[in-house]
């Protein structure tokens, strides 16, 4: 399934003192890092890193230290309104004034760093820090107590070599000792976070510091069309405002296999660093879930420090909470999504009725248009049309001829008043007397 070149067990790795989890976990985009890292960080009481929560965490801890600082002067400013007929308040207002200018000086650098990283945020193109502005900080967030207590597993950072030099620099070098002795030896560094506040990182060799390093790098694989089908797998809820949409999940992939040559990886750095990589092939058909990697990857990290991470009967149950949690989840988006079809169909529904009464209306506007607009065209046809063609279909009707449509012609042109004007023989005048002479015949005759 997976393969770990030269992996340790949990009893070489580690000895017989158990220590807080520091791993690095890298693979390319969809390939499950976040996943994987926050259901270790649960099992083994690590802190999740990425480069977006560092950045956030940072800020919050600015923000907090400022608060508190504030709050410290203003309650030591009381302090000193209480004591100010003390005799020996001279002295004290001295030292205070001291403390005093070295918490404005604090706070003063705090409120830097904060607009320094705002600033640099907003100025650039997609929302992210100087690569090595993020390895500073990075560097001095790993070294806080909260990643050296209780571990951490760093997610998707370093993404190049260069970076991974940058952060962990010569410390790969250094012997891992961590008994009293090689602590004694080893040079506290100083890392310069912004605003020019000087924080120690412990025991340093060249540019970083030695309890940094992970123990552990995972390096999740698989090639470009695994993962874009894994993408396209998931539902359109979850891909959402996410990275996963096809131009960001080719520019991402682009990005990384540029980042991971042959010749030019991550784990290049690692490896030489004697912290050989974890490899996982997600391709693997023996690489059924996401349990079986954990279960993998437990087995070779061994088990979690009691009290801080959590044991198999409270992972299982959590597992089974979590499991119950997902299904409410999904019923609920399934309740969501049929009263949504239903609102959409009655809303259909509506609008096609509206529209149906709308196109009456206007259908019968049209007709009464129409109507207004015909009746010319209809009195002149009733008038000089109907009759003489009414009598010729009668006539066709009642002979019945063997060609009716040019019996209907000849007929219409002999019996079409106005035809008679292309008779050579015609005068219209002449036609007149004709007409008052047969008047006047009959008349007599009924006489």
């Amino acid at each position: 399934m997976a393969t770990d070149k030269d992996a340790k067990s949990p009893n070489t790795q580690f000895g017989s003192i158990l220590k807080p989890l520091k791993a690095v976990l890298h693979g390319p985009p969809a390939s499950g890092k976040t996943a994987i890292a926050n259901r270790i960080c649960r099992r083994y009481g690590a802190h999740y890193v990425s480069v977006k929560t560092m950045i956030e965490e940072t800020l919050e801890d600015l923000r907090h230290n400022i608060a508190m600082a504030k709050e410290t002067a203003g309650q030591k400013l009381e302090k000193r309104k209480e004591d100010i007929q003390d005799e020996e308040v001279e002295e004290e207002e001295e030292e205070e004034e001291e403390g005093d200018i070295a918490d404005d000086r604090d706070i003063q650098q705090w409120e830097e760093q904060i607009r320094d990283i705002n600033a640099l945020l907003s100025q650039s193109p997609n929302n992210k820090l100087p690569d090595d502005y993020v390895v500073r900080l990075m560097r001095v967030f790993l070294s806080k107590d909260r990643c050296q207590s209780h571990g951490y597993v760093l997610d998707g950072f370093p993404k190049t070599l260069q970076q991974a030099k940058e952060l962990f620099g010569q410390a790969a070098e250094a012997p891992k000792d961590t008994s009293e002795q090689a602590k004694g030896e080893t040079i506290p560094e100083e890392v310069a976070g912004e605003g020019g506040d000087m924080l120690k990182v412990g025991g340093a060799v060249g540019n970083a510091s030695i309890d940094i390093m992970p123990d552990f790098v995972i390096s999740l694989q698989a090639d470009d069309d695994f993962l874009c089908e894994r993408v396209m797998r998931l539902p359109e809820r979850d891909i959402q405002g996410t990275h996963y949409d096809e131009p960001n999940m080719i520019r991402r992939l682009m990005e990384f296999r540029e980042n991971n040559t042959p010749d030019n990886t991550v784990l290049t750095f690692f490896d030489e660093a004697d912290i050989h990589p974890i490899l996982i092939d997600l391709m693997d058909e023996a690489v059924e879930d996401l349990e079986c990697i954990l279960k993998y990857l437990y087995n070779i990290f061994g088990p979690p420090i009691p009290g801080i991470g959590l044991s198999d009967e409270e992972e299982e149950r959590l597992k089974k909470l979590e499991q119950e949690e997902q299904r409410l989840k999904q019923q609920a988006y399934m309740l969501e999504k049929q009263l949504a079809e239903e609102q959409a169909k009655k809303d259909y529904e509506d609008k096609m009725e509206k529209w149906a009464e709308t196109l009456e209306k206007l259908q019968m506007e049209e007709e009464k248009i129409i109507a207004a607009e015909t009746e010319p065209l209809r009195f002149y046809l009733m008038k000089y049309v109907f009759p003489t063609l009414t009598q010729g279909l009668l006539e066709v009707a009642k002979i019945r001829p063997d060609d009716p449509v040019d019996y209907l012609a000849e007929y219409l042109f002999k019996i079409n008043p106005e035809g008679k004007m292309f008779d050579p023989s015609f005068n219209r005048e002449g036609e007149d007397l004709l007409q008052q002479s047969e008047s006047v015949s009959q008349n007599i005759k009924h006489e």
